[in-house]
């Protein structure tokens, strides 16, 4: 997840704001009533529900892609990417934290290949990093490592604003991170920071002895079908483009081409299309190109009991657990999103959404929809 702030006041309060939107978004429903799976006839409800929150909300744009056994139950596209120009289904835009469960999965796939342990320590590449014998990758990749995030620091955040388009490099993003010291001995706790995804692509790519961005190709982007995404190295988008909007500066801009370098791991920044979004999360789901065993370490529940997380909803190996669903829920300059898997009823579910001038809000407006969406899908008992 990513969350922009533009004062040091909002600076100090990121953290409960973001702790605030996972609460909202993942508590989404849980168990599965046995009864109608006719979902046809829930679209003309999900239909309403999507124009209704557009008009409530203030929405810009709305996308929503909904699956079932892999074949499209509906594909939406409601409003405007820009002024006069509608949105549409095939347009593209960054997925944020969505490749998060892609380096999830390509982790695994590195272990099952026995290139690397879960438990190896990232020392073994990076030695020069704080508690490097101490800091696994598995720890990176859940957010047990206690690593700081550099995101929220002035610093950071100064220089983000005073220059969105900047090309950050991993070691920059990585002195930045280790101005302050580690939040917490690892392994003991949890916390989201991007530094930890950085320093996780970097140490993947030398253990593999191959660019990250050249691993998810072949390891993940090809073997899912997924060839409207990309991770071109720059803030390149491929047209058609979905456009975001925001007023983090101060006045309300196109941030579209904002430069996303800092975001994730280097060759894990991409841009996507909902019909890829869709297939990518239930291969994700399924632990395809996974041995059973490393799937099951893959959704292992690490960060139960840690800050916001239960047994029922935690944050896994890049990929949170919710009460039978999968999900993870992204946002980047303007941009918000969701994508949820559920392994029972072999249900896939994502929505896009961009923000008008009217849209007052610090919460990711997809969260309500999405926990909409599958309650209508999926009701509980």
């Amino acid at each position: 997840m990513t969350i922009l702030v533009n004062s040091p006041r909002a600076a100090a309060s990121l953290y409960g704001i973001l702790l605030l939107n996972l609460v909202l978004f993942f508590a989404i429903p849980g168990m599965v009533s046995a009864e109608s799976t006719d979902y046809q006839a829930k679209l003309p409800e999900i239909r309403k529900l999507v124009k209704d929150t557009m008009a409530h909300e203030k929405l810009q744009a709305v996308l929503l892609g909904i699956t079932v056994e892999g074949k499209e139950l509906l594909i939406l596209a409601e409003g405007e990417s820009m002024t006069g120009v509608p949105a549409t289904a095939d347009m593209h835009f960054r997925n944020g934290n969505i490749a998060v469960a892609y380096m999830g999965n390509l982790f695994y796939q590195l272990i099952d290949a026995g290139i690397v342990r879960a438990d190896d320590p990232v020392g073994k590449w990076l030695p020069e990093l704080p508690a490097a014998q101490a800091v696994t990758l598995n720890m990176l990749i859940n957010g047990t490592a206690g690593y700081p995030d550099f995101m929220p620091m002035e610093t950071f955040q100064k220089r983000f604003y005073a220059n969105p388009f900047y090309q950050w490099t991993p070691d920059e993003l990585i002195k930045i991170a280790f101005t302050e010291k580690p939040q917490f001995k690892p392994g003991s706790d949890w916390n989201y920071a991007h530094t930890n995804f950085v320093i996780l692509g970097l140490a993947l790519e030398r253990a593999a002895g191959k660019p990250f961005g050249e691993l998810m190709q072949e390891r993940v982007l090809t073997p899912f079908g997924m060839q409207q995404t990309a991770a071109p190295g720059t803030p390149l988008i491929a047209a058609p483009v979905l456009h975001s909007f925001t007023d983090e500066r101060g006045q309300y801009e196109d941030a579209t081409y904002w430069n996303p370098s800092w975001t994730l791991a280097r060759g894990a920044v991409q841009y996507t299309t909902i019909r890829d979004t869709l297939a990518g999360f239930r291969a994700i789901g399924q632990g395809q190109r996974l041995k059973p065993d490393s799937f099951q370490a893959m959704l292992a529940p690490h960060t139960a009991g840690m800050k916001i997380w239960t047994k029922d909803r935690y944050y896994a190996q890049g990929i949170v657990v919710n009460q039978g669903w999968l999900t993870q829920a992204p946002s980047f300059a303007g941009l918000y999103g969701a994508a949820g898997y559920h392994p029972v009823k072999d249900l896939t579910v994502t929505i896009w959404c961009t923000k008008s001038l009217e849209f007052k809000s610090d919460n990711n407006p997809v969260s309500p929809l999405f926990k909409q969406v599958t309650t209508i899908l999926t009701p509980e008992k």
